[in-house]
């Protein structure tokens, strides 16, 4: 029932650590910190209108595909696709104290692998695809929500809004990654950041401040 459940949306590595210890998924929610990345594909609509249906949810699947590899390699969590867009999480259910950074190294990995999908499927008459991803760590509930008939493992709370709001400013900055001041405290030694600036996000009294990643890891 597990690998049923749960197979499909994260690494088969995770999957064996929930069959050692089924407790990581008992009924209800509890609070965790974990960092929460959402992708969105840019231009999607009118992506869409010049595309036939079979082609386009062709590439869809083609192009979900990929960035699924990607998240799992990362030991990233496919909350949901919610039409283009991707919401992932990391830290759980297993507890993973690296988290920030796979998210990070995870989305860097993204664009990287999108570089090459274009390559590979220009051929096909496909059109080059560009996406924006949001990055937050904060405490969030996770657990299994839903109605009687249907349940979601899945995670809510405001550092999960945020996440999606972030990914939305990539537009406005006109770069594919920006990454929320709580994630890149605790990876900040680990990446080559670049400041955005503050920004005013719907829901918080306060400017948040935001960055974008270089594309690459430091060493050491």
């Amino acid at each position: 029932m597990i690998k049923e459940t749960f197979g499909k949306y994260m690494s088969p590595q995770i999957v064996n650590e929930i069959l050692k210890n089924p407790e990581l998924i008992k009924p209800g929610g509890v609070k965790k910190e974990l960092t929460i990345l959402f992708s969105d594909i840019r231009d999607f609509t009118p992506i869409s209108e010049k595309m036939s249906p079979d082609s386009l949810v062709e590439m869809l699947n083609a192009y979900f595909t990929v960035m699924t590899e990607v998240i799992f390699s990362n030991r990233g969590v496919i909350d949901k696709f919610i039409g283009d867009a991707i919401m992932a999480f990391f830290g759980a259910p297993a507890d993973d104290p690296e988290h920030p950074m796979r998210a990070c190294r995870c989305a860097l990995e993204m664009v990287k692998a999108l570089e090459r999908f274009n390559r590979d499927n220009a051929h096909k008459g496909w059109p080059s695809l560009r996406i924006g991803i949001g990055i937050n760590t904060d405490v969030v509930v996770i657990g299994n929500m839903g109605s009687e008939n249907r349940m979601d493992y899945t995670v809510i709370g405001d550092g999960v809004n945020l996440a999606s709001r972030l990914e939305g400013l990539t537009k406005e900055y006109k770069v594919p990654i920006v990454v929320s001041e709580n994630t890149v405290k605790k990876v900040r030694e680990h990446f080559d950041f670049v400041p955005l600036g503050e920004v005013k996000v719907k829901g918080k009294e306060m400017p948040v401040r935001v960055w974008t990643i270089k594309n690459k890891e430091v060493q050491g």
